[in-house]
């Protein structure tokens, strides 16, 4: 195999791990982030105490705060948090060349609009090829070798094989897919899904209610999906339901874990402050609700979720002013 220089940018839990998979391969991975003792300490003893403390870097990663280091990679791999993708698209934008590789691993939308990540690097890197990292994939079970899938989105078939090629291992398989705008999509509103089933569960709802969240999402989210271009058969697939049920399903989901605090019965800033981190679906709910109403798209469970989280509306204990008022078909696109 030919090896690569790869870099990483974000040195969270999923870039750390992202960096030590392309590692596995033999290729020299650089893992950036603006903490310089962070990079210190990983250098030093071979892991990343704050977020995977029993992961094994291993010698082909060298972390960085110094982002011209990436000036010499193939593929670079943008895994920042969604609020400062831009601010670091900008930052690295001198030290990347035309021929390079980019890819995001990061979901999201911007706060203000719907831009995705995706169409943040368009703006900065017109000439590179860039695709779409997008799955089911809680950084934990990866960095202990649990059975993987992921989905490489671009319309770069040769970019597609790059990523398939380094980052590949017998415990994380990746899928691609020739439907970036799709794969992108399901890795950003499922996040809003999850604070309602969350919220399901803080009800103690059964099973059955949350099946049927899932399901009526999943139909909300390739509606718009649909309407802004995307192919809704993009979301049968790792990137839209298997990453949908395992987000929804999961308490390791921040999402998740926010919409348990409000179904028992805290206000919207308790439930903030007792995750203290970022809350990706909040900040995707409000730009979902403002681009559904704009298109005229139907989506039930946003329009509730956005009355109870954004206009005080109660919850009142019942999950059925989660789901809302449904439209009466069950499946999606069958004429």
């Amino acid at each position: 195999m030919n090896r690569k220089n790869i870099s990483v940018l974000g040195g969270g839990s999923w870039g750390t791990v992202l960096a030590y998979l392309a590692s596995l391969n033999g290729n020299q991975v650089n893992l950036w982030m603006r903490d310089n003792d962070l990079a210190e300490e990983i250098n030093n003893t071979r892991t990343n105490k704050r977020y995977l403390p029993n992961l094994d870097l291993g010698k082909n990663i060298t972390a960085t705060s110094q982002i011209e280091d990436i000036k010499e990679s193939d593929l670079i791999i943008f895994c920042v948090p969604s609020d400062a993708f831009r601010d670091v698209s900008l930052l690295a934008s001198s030290f990347i060349n035309e021929n390079t590789f980019l890819v995001t691993a990061t979901k999201g939308v911007e706060k203000d609009d719907f831009s995705l990540m995706s169409k943040i690097l368009e703006e900065y890197y017109s000439k590179n090829l860039i695709g779409i990292l997008s799955g089911p994939n809680l950084a934990e079970e990866i960095a202990n070798h649990h059975l993987s899938g992921t989905v490489i989105a671009s319309k770069h078939k040769i970019l597609r094989d790059e990523v398939i090629q380094n980052l590949s291992t017998d415990f994380f398989r990746i899928y691609e897919n020739d439907d970036p705008y799709g794969v992108e999509m399901g890795g950003a509103l499922k996040n809003i899904y999850a604070i309602a089933c969350g919220i399901a569960d803080g009800l103690s709802s059964g099973e059955n209610t949350i099946g049927m969240i899932m399901t009526r999402g999943l139909g909300e989210m390739s509606r718009l999906a649909t309407d802004l271009g995307a192919n809704p058969q993009t979301f049968l697939g790792l990137a839209g339901v298997g990453d949908l049920i395992t987000t929804c399903a999961s308490p390791l989901s921040r999402n998740h874990q926010f919409g348990k605090y409000i179904g028992e019965g805290l206000s919207v800033e308790e439930a903030k402050q007792k995750i203290g981190q970022t809350i990706e679906g909040l900040k995707t709910l409000k730009v979902v609700k403002n681009i559904s109403d704009k298109h005229g798209v139907e989506m039930p469970i946003v329009d509730s979720l956005y009355k109870i989280i954004y206009k005080g509306t109660n919850l009142d204990g019942s999950i059925q002013n989660v789901l809302g008022q449904d439209m009466i078909k069950d499946v999606e696109f069958i004429k």
